[in-house]
């Protein structure tokens, strides 16, 4: 009986958390989002080559565990990702969510902490691409750019049939336990 409580609240959990829409993602598993992204902590503007690296599953949880700021401005290099793994999720086809963003400027007197906080990009499947438009991360940050999926990650909606089987697999999962 404990068994069985036990293996249906991890798959429970394992379902809700997954992602916030009924979407199929292709190639699921490690990927890398590059480009410029503008920063701005209070008054202090950055652009930085940036590099976001991490895990896709095929149902659209993410898990970034490695960020990278660099390019020619010095100030990049004062940027660090703080609270690294990010979780995240894909909200619908066109729109990612990373619940638990943090970033940590290292410069004297205006640096600081932003976040932890969740952040919205929108995403294009033609691009296989992920941009920050404006996203506010408080409590005095910002960020606009693009960022390009290696290898191109794919979003589209899952059939019905394909959600359908999921759930299916975890009563499976919970019944054989028992």
């Amino acid at each position: 009986m404990i068994r069985t409580v036990i293996v249906c609240a991890f798959g429970l959990g394992a379902w809700v958390g997954v992602a916030g829409a009924d979407v199929t993602v292709a190639p699921a598993g490690p990927f890398s989002a590059s480009g410029k992204l503008d920063m701005k902590k209070g008054s202090i503007p950055v652009s930085c080559d940036t590099t976001f690296d991490g895990h896709v599953d095929d149902r659209g949880a993410i898990r970034v565990t490695a960020v990278s700021f660099g390019g020619l401005n010095p100030l990049c290099k004062s940027i660090k990702a703080l609270g690294l793994p990010w979780q995240g999720q894909v909200d619908h086809p066109a729109r990612l969510t990373v619940q638990d963003m943090q970033v940590k400027v290292r410069v004297p007197l205006l640096g600081g902490v932003c976040g932890p906080g969740p952040v919205s990009l929108a995403w294009r499947n033609d691009q296989a691409s992920a941009t920050f438009d404006a996203v506010s991360l408080g409590p005095d940050c910002a960020m606009d750019g693009t960022m390009l999926t290696t290898p191109a990650v794919d979003i589209r909606p899952a059939v019905s049939g394909e959600a359908r089987a999921d759930t299916d697999s975890h009563s499976a999962v919970t019944d054989s336990a028992s």
